[in-house]
C-alpha cells in the first residue's frame, strides 16, 4: 500500500450511558479497544461501509450515520503496510439492533461490549496512535468542534491543526482533561493545537 490513499470508518454509538467498543487483535501488534470500523472497500461509501463495519464487528444494525463526529487526515511513513495518506471518518450513529457479538470475516474482532463512557475514553487514552486517539477523546468530551477536520501537517509529533465544519456562531465547548492536556476552544475559524494538546482559536 506504500504510497496509497486509503479511507478508514468507524462509529460513535452511544446507549444508556454507555459506548459500543470491540476488542482487536491487529495482524502486528497487541491487543487494543477500538470503536467499531474499518477500510473503506473499494467503489463503497463512506456511510455504507460503516454501517458494514459496524454489522461485521459487533453483530448490531444500524440504518445510518446521524451526524459527523469527526474526520482525521494524516500520512504514515516508514511502516510496511501502513505507508500511504489515511482518512478517518467517524459518524455518529444511534438506535443499534440485533444481538451483540462479532461476526468479523476478517476475524481479528474478539469481543464486542457496551462500556461505560468514562472507562470508554480510558481505553481510547491507551490506543499507541496519538492521530486515531486524540480526535475521538475531543469528540467524547465535547471539547472540540462537531464534524471538526484534524490534520497533522507537521507529523504526529507536533500539535494538529483542527478545522470546525462550521463558522456560523459561537462554538462553547465542555473543558475537559484528555490524555494529551486542557482542551479549549472559543468561537469560528481555524483552530491550531498548541503544546500539551490545548486547542485555540486563532481566526
Amino acid at each position: 500500500m506504500s504510497g496509497t490513499s486509503r479511507t478508514i470508518v468507524s462509529a460513535v454509538v452511544e446507549q444508556d450511558g454507555c459506548l459500543l467498543m470491540v476488542r482487536e487483535r491487529p495482524p502486528a501488534g497487541p491487543e487494543q479497544w477500538v470503536l467499531p470500523g474499518g477500510v473503506v472497500e473499494p467503489g463503497e461509501l463512506a456511510h455504507d461501509a460503516m454501517v458494514r463495519e459496524v454489522h461485521e464487528e459487533t453483530g448490531l444494525t444500524v440504518t445510518g450515520p446521524t451526524s459527523l463526529a469527526c474526520v482525521s487526515q494524516h500520512a504514515v511513513t516508514g511502516d510496511p503496510g501502513w505507508d500511504g495518506t489515511w482518512t478517518v471518518i467517524t459518524f455518529r450513529a444511534e438506535r443499534p439492533t440485533g444481538t451483540l457479538g462479532p461476526v468479523d470475516p476478517d476475524a481479528e474482532v474478539l469481543e464486542a461490549a457496551w462500556v461505560p463512557l468514562d472507562e470508554a475514553r480510558a481505553r481510547l487514552a491507551a490506543h499507541p496512535s496519538r492521530r486515531r486517539r486524540e480526535p475521538l477523546i475531543a469528540c467524547l468530551t465535547g471539547t472540540a468542534p462537531p464534524g471538526a477536520l484534524w490534520l497533522w501537517p507537521d507529523g504526529p509529533q507536533d500539535a494538529p491543526v483542527v478545522i470546525p465544519a462550521t463558522t456560523a456562531g459561537p462554538w462553547t465547548p465542555a473543558r475537559a482533561e484528555t490524555d494529551s492536556g486542557t482542551v479549549r476552544g472559543t468561537g469560528g475559524g481555524t483552530v491550531r493545537a498548541t503544546g500539551g494538546g490545548t486547542v485555540r482559536a486563532t481566526g
